[in-house]
């Protein structure tokens, strides 16, 4: 059964690295993914967070003043 993530783009690795941070610091459960085929982004990476910590995430990361340029719903098969 594939799992839906919600996919956090950045434009740069360095960004990506930041965010990541954040959310550790937050105690949010992320990983760090290649950025999900036939998606148009400058960064290979993005930031990978369960559905249910969107918002929270999201939150954390608009604080920080480190809200991702794009915001997806992918399917990890």
């Amino acid at each position: 059964m594939p799992e839906r993530r919600v996919v956090l783009l950045y434009p740069t690795t360095h960004a990506v690295m930041h965010a990541a941070q954040i959310l550790d610091r937050a105690s949010i459960p992320h990983d760090i993914v290649p950025r999900p085929k036939g998606i148009d982004a400058d960064c290979g990476i993005a930031v990978s967070v369960l559905p249910e910590a969107r918002e929270t995430a999201l939150a954390a990361l608009r604080e920080a003043s480190r809200e991702p340029s794009r915001v997806l719903q992918h399917e990890k098969p």
